[in-house]
């Protein structure tokens, strides 16, 4: 007999995306499907009423009477599922039709594992393919080595772990998706702390389909926000009780594994700073805002990237008022250079 498999479509505002995704569910070849819809932007009865329209199978539905934060709101989800396994679908995210009886099918194979992960492809708002991660990953592996291989070297291509299959009982005993200001990394955080201690199922044999847009990889958050919201992750690694038992038994692991996570944290904040945010805010805002960079590690980082915006501001105002003076310069380099 199959094992129940709960998918939860958390709901906040936007509901174009929904009936596509009851589609996407609808289409899994796998038996024993939980749905789980919840309705965390108060919509009344539109959120349901779309439901029965275009699910034609058994489904679930919650509703809050008051919107809570998006982490409370998807672990309400994994307190509400009847299933024995849970994953968790954005409603403009996507899966393969073979998503949970490959998942399954793994967690079956290795009772070791806590989760499991299926190919990850990132989509654009068409549905194309704009890049996929690698198509040769192992099976079965420590939880430690795939938080090297995301957070340290990259190798597998994952950017997104919010969609994966895990046992219901073991999300719940982790807590959930933990309170993080913003949701920055609440992900990541219970990612890490299923995989301390335990193993990761990888297979390329299904997939998960993030949407891209800028809400959704964190790219529409203020800056100031990103800023607490890594200070929050950080203060959390040092602070729960789960992850502090892992550290007490494997301290030497741990500060490197910590240490992966954390500068990992913050060179997404040093690069999104140096990068999209200076053509966003205004300069002096911005600068300021390099100094929620730790000191004294990103000290030299922080120092070039602000010489070299005042290099650039005062090659502009030469150019503007001095055309002439910045066409001799830019000639006089490009003579150096060659």
């Amino acid at each position: 007999m199959s094992r129940l498999v709960t998918i939860g479509i958390p709901i906040y505002k936007r509901l174009e995306y929904l009936p596509h995704v009851l589609g996407v569910v609808e289409a899994q070849d796998y038996p024993e499907i939980d749905l789980l819809v919840s309705d965390n932007g108060m919509n009344g009865d539109a959120v349901r009423t779309i439901v029965e329209k275009h699910y034609r199978r058994p489904f679930r539905f919650r509703q809050n009477a008051s919107t809570v934060s998006g982490s409370a709101h998807y672990t309400q989800l994994i307190h509400n599922a009847a299933g024995e396994y849970t994953t968790i679908l954005a409603d403009d995210d996507e899966i393969s039709p073979n998503f949970v009886s490959e998942l399954v099918r793994l967690l079956e194979k290795h009772p070791e594992a806590s989760v499991a992960l299926a190919r990850e492809e990132v989509i654009d708002a068409h549905g194309n393919v704009m890049r996929r991660s690698t198509a040769s990953v192992p099976e079965i592996l420590r939880g430690e080595d795939f938080i090297r291989a995301v957070w340290r070297t990259r190798q597998y291509g994952f950017e997104a772990l919010c969609t994966f299959l895990a046992k219901t009982s073991k999300l719940a005993a982790c807590g959930g998706f933990p309170e993080i200001w913003a949701a920055t990394s609440d992900e990541d955080l219970l990612m890490v702390k299923l995989c301390l201690g335990s193993y990761v199922a990888l297979s390329t044999q299904c997939a998960f389909r993030k949407r891209f847009d800028e809400s959704s990889f964190g790219y529409a958050i203020e800056l100031d926000d990103l800023a607490r919201g890594i200070r929050d992750f950080v203060a959390q690694l040092d602070s729960d009780p789960d992850v502090l038992k892992y550290a007490a038994l494997h301290k030497t692991e741990w500060n490197e594994l910590r240490g992966y996570l954390v500068d990992s944290a913050w060179n997404t904040y040093r690069f999104r700073w140096a990068g999209m945010y200076r053509a966003r805010m205004p300069v002096f805002r911005w600068m300021a805002a390099g100094f929620a960079l730790p000191l004294p590690k990103y000290g030299r980082a922080l120092a070039h990237t602000l010489m070299d915006a005042a290099k650039r501001a005062a090659l502009e105002r030469i150019q503007r008022s001095c055309p002439q003076a910045y066409k001799v310069y830019r000639a006089a380099k490009t003579k150096l250079i060659t």
